[in-house]
């Protein structure tokens, strides 16, 4: 009767129209954007991921570096990736300290090791917690002998993966002193919210990452160490990305970025007011 139409969208699909404006809207090397065929946000960043990982394939190079962070983005990247890509001598090392989470997107240290067999390279662990109590506790991390090749790998990087954070909700008083506004007129209102993070710091929409106690209590990579990477990668997918993926843009760090269909057309649209 024509009333029902069934389609198989191949998730390997690209939309490249979109893509290009993003390249041209932020300046990016690749856009990736994904058909959406799923509402499952796990599903989606799967198939979003698993694009990521054949592009990245071929972007990386035999005896060289790949930084890579934490989160379930940066998790499925490492674990999608294939066994047999013929890539050799890669040293895999984590770009921020552990995570008081304990679940598994957040643990690097064993990701990294499984990761760097698939790439027939050396893992570099990091045993610093991702945040600590105050700043004094962060120069001694950083002075300490365990941290000297991790700071020496995360200076001279071939190439980043990394996933974009969302921020926490607003607390009660936030939403207080806000009086009404909704999430987009507040940060119209004050641009120096954070609105999300890369490796943990994080920036506001426009791209400055903030001057704050949490940012300058992390054991992680920093922002002149990510801009001197050759390639860095980003993967983000799913509407709640759409205001961290623009002020990651902006901060003029990211060269590829995969995302999905729906999230860049409504990034588009919030283009226009923020």
């Amino acid at each position: 009767m024509g009333i029902v139409n069934i389609q198989v969208l191949d998730p390997s699909e690209n939309n490249k129209e979109l893509g290009k404006i993003m390249e041209d809207t932020f300046g990016l090397r690749k856009c990736i954007v994904v058909p959406n065929a799923t509402y499952s946000q796990e599903v989606l960043t799967r198939i979003v991921t698993s694009q990521a990982v054949r592009y990245a394939v071929d972007l990386m190079k035999d005896h060289s570096c790949i930084g890579i962070s934490w989160g379930t983005a940066c998790y499925e990247f490492m674990h999608s990736f294939p066994d047999d890509s013929n890539l050799c001598d890669i040293t895999v090392v984590p770009l921020i300290g552990i995570s008081p989470l304990l679940t598994r997107e957040y643990q690097l240290n064993e990701s990294v090791r499984m990761f760097a067999d698939k790439l027939r390279g050396n893992p570099i662990f990091i045993y610093s917690p991702g945040i600590v109590q105050d700043v004094s506790d962060k120069q001694r991390v950083l002075e300490s002998s365990y941290m000297k090749p991790i700071l020496e790998r995360w200076d001279n990087m071939d190439m980043a993966v990394v996933g974009i954070g969302t921020t926490q909700g607003r607390s009660e008083l936030r939403q207080y002193d806000c009086e009404g506004l909704s999430v987009h007129e507040e940060i119209i209102a004050n641009r120096n919210i954070a609105v999300g993070d890369v490796c943990g710091r994080l920036f506001n929409i426009d791209g400055k990452f903030v001057e704050e106690e949490y940012n300058n209590k992390l054991i992680g990579v920093d922002e002149h160490m990510l801009r001197k990477v050759g390639n860095v990668m980003a993967i983000a997918a799913g509407p709640s990305k759409c205001v961290p993926i623009i002020g990651a843009l902006r901060t003029g760090l990211i060269h590829y970025l995969a995302t999905d269909e729906n999230t860049v057309i409504q990034l588009l649209e919030l283009m226009k007011m923020l």
